[in-house]
C-alpha cells in the first residue's frame, strides 16, 4: 500500500487565530464573549492542537488532489489511465451528483476507471479500504486508488461568519469541535500483493447518532424530531466532544479484543486526528499511549483523511518504516469505531 499526503496548504492557523475569527464574527453573542473564548482556546490548547492548515487564497482542492495522486503512482508502473477503481471518500465535495470520483477521474484523465464514492464521515477511508480488500479476493481489479479532498473550511463548508458566529454560551460546547478542523489531500494506492495483510474490524453504534451531526437544508424531515435535532441550525457543525471520546474509550478495549492485539506486536498506532489527550487516555490501560503517532496537535482534524495522512507523515519522517506493525483506530459520526492491522 502506498500512502501520500503531499504538499500541506500554505496557510498556517493558530488557535489564537481561530479565536479571533470567532471574536470578529461573534458580534451579537447575548453573554460573556470573553469567557466564552477562553473556554474554547483553554480546550483546543488542552486538546494538543497548536496549528492547523488551511487552503490560501487561489489555492484549489483539485491541485492538491491531483498533486496527492501524482505523488501516490510515482514509484508504481502505474499511470491515471491504469487505475482499474477510483473511490472517493472525502466529506468534503464539491458536487452531491454526479460522486465526486468520477469528477475527480474526468479531471485526472482515469480513462477507463470504475468510480463511485464511500461517504461514512471520518470513517469513509477505513470502510473504502475493507471494501477494496474484499473486491480485490474476486480478482475484478488490478488496482484501486482511494482519495479524499477534506477541504472543509475555506472550500464546500460552511462559511466563516457561520462557523465562527456564536450567539450565546450554549453554543460553544457543540461548537468547539469545529475549530479543530484542517484540511488536506490524501491518495492511497492499493494493490493486491498480500491478499492477507489487512484485517479491519468495525463496530457500529447508531444509538449514538446524535452526538456528532452536520445537517443539510431539509434535514428535520429525514428524522424522528428529537430534541438535539430540533436545537440544529443548516451547515453548522454540532458535536459533543466530552461524550463522544468517553465512547471512544469505552469501545477500545472492545475493539483490541476483536482486532487481536497484542502490546508486543504493534509498533505504531495511528488514529483518528482529534484530541491528543484523549487518545492518550484511552490507550494508556492498554500501554499503547507511548506508541501513538500524534499528527493532530500540527493538522487538526482532517476527518478522513487522518489514517492516510499519518501514514504518509509518518513515513516521511523516519517513524514508519519498512516491516512495521501497524494498528489503526477510528471514531467516527454515526457513531462508529474501527480497529485496523497491516505490516506496511
Amino acid at each position: 500500500m502506498t500512502a501520500r499526503q503531499g504538499k500541506s496548504c500554505t496557510r498556517k492557523v493558530s488557535n489564537e487565530e481561530v479565536v479571533d475569527l470567532i471574536r470578529f464574527h461573534s458580534k451579537h453573542f447575548d453573554g460573556d464573549l470573553p469567557k466564552a473564548l477562553k473556554v474554547v482556546k483553554t480546550y483546543l490548547d488542552h486538546s494538543g492542537l497548536i496549528t492547523r492548515h488551511w487552503q490560501a487564497e487561489g489555492e484549489r482542492p483539485i491541485d492538491h488532489l491531483a498533486q496527492v495522486v501524482s505523488s501516490a503512482l510515482r514509484g508504481s508502473s502505474l499511470q491515471y489511465a491504469d487505475i482499474d477503481l477510483l473511490i472517493y471518500v472525502g466529506v468534503g465535495r464539491g458536487f452531491r451528483e454526479p460522486g465526486n470520483s468520477y469528477m475527480v477521474a474526468k479531471s485526472l484523465g482515469m480513462v477507463r476507471a470504475e468510480c463511485f464514492d464511500v461517504i461514512d464521515a471520518s470513517m469513509s477511508w477505513t470502510r473504502a479500504v475493507s471494501l477494496v480488500d474484499s473486491l480485490f479476493q474476486t480478482d475484478q481489479y488490478r488496482n484501486a486508488l482511494v482519495v479524499n479532498a477534506e477541504f472543509n473550511v475555506t472550500a464546500g463548508g460552511p462559511p466563516f461568519s457561520t462557523i465562527f458566529s456564536l450567539q450565546g454560551p450554549g453554543q460553544v460546547d457543540h461548537a468547539v469541535l469545529s475549530y479543530t478542523i484542517g484540511e488536506a489531500a490524501t491518495a492511497t494506492l492499493l494493490l493486491p500483493d498480500e491478499p492477507d495483510n489487512f484485517r479491519i474490524t468495525f463496530h457500529s453504534r447508531p444509538d449514538l447518532a446524535d452526538l456528532c451531526l452536520y445537517p443539510s437544508t431539509g434535514f428535520k424531515d429525514f428524522y424522528q424530531p428529537t430534541e438535539a435535532v430540533e436545537a440544529l441550525h443548516v451547515d453548522r457543525f454540532a458535536a459533543k466532544g466530552s461524550e463522544l471520546h468517553r465512547n471512544l474509550a469505552q469501545e477500545v478495549s472492545h475493539l483490541l479484543e476483536a482486532a487481536d492485539v497484542v502490546n508486543e506486536d504493534t509498533d505504531i498506532v495511528l488514529t483518528h486526528t482529534s484530541s491528543s489527550a484523549e487518545w492518550h487516555t484511552a490507550m494508556s490501560p492498554h500501554g499503547l499511549a507511548e506508541k501513538i503517532y500524534h499528527l493532530y496537535p500540527r493538522a487538526g482534524n482532517i476527518v478522513s483523511a487522518s489514517i492516510p495522512a499519518a501514514i504518509a507523515q509518518a513515513k516521511e519522517e523516519g517513524r514508519l518504516n519498512t516491516g512495521d506493525r501497524v494498528l489503526f483506530l477510528m471514531g467516527s459520526a454515526g457513531m462508529s469505531f474501527a480497529a485496523g492491522r497491516f505490516n506496511h
